[in-house]
């Protein structure tokens, strides 16, 4: 469980608005968004941190999605340990 509540409180507007982002924005598109809200939309991950980064959104707090996606609630993230 994450314990940032910045992020927790991303994530519960996510589940909140995955409809109405489903809905407005074309699939793949993806959508920024920062306490609680969507602020931002672009057609590419490079495109929406440009503009984040000029409204002076700078937080790693972000949420970034993009619509059209189902995501698990929950994943095991593997790493790869490098020998070298």
């Amino acid at each position: 469980m994450d314990s940032n509540p910045e992020r927790q409180l991303n994530e519960a507007a996510y589940r909140q608005l995955k409809p109405t982002i489903d809905q407005q924005y074309p699939p793949g598109r993806f959508v920024a968004i920062h306490e609680g809200r969507i602020v931002d939309d672009a057609a590419s991950f490079r495109e929406l941190d440009e503009a984040l980064t000029a409204k002076g959104f700078t937080s790693r707090d972000i949420l970034v999605v993009q619509a059209g996606i189902d995501y698990p609630d929950y994943a095991d993230i593997l790493g790869l340990r490098l020998l070298g």
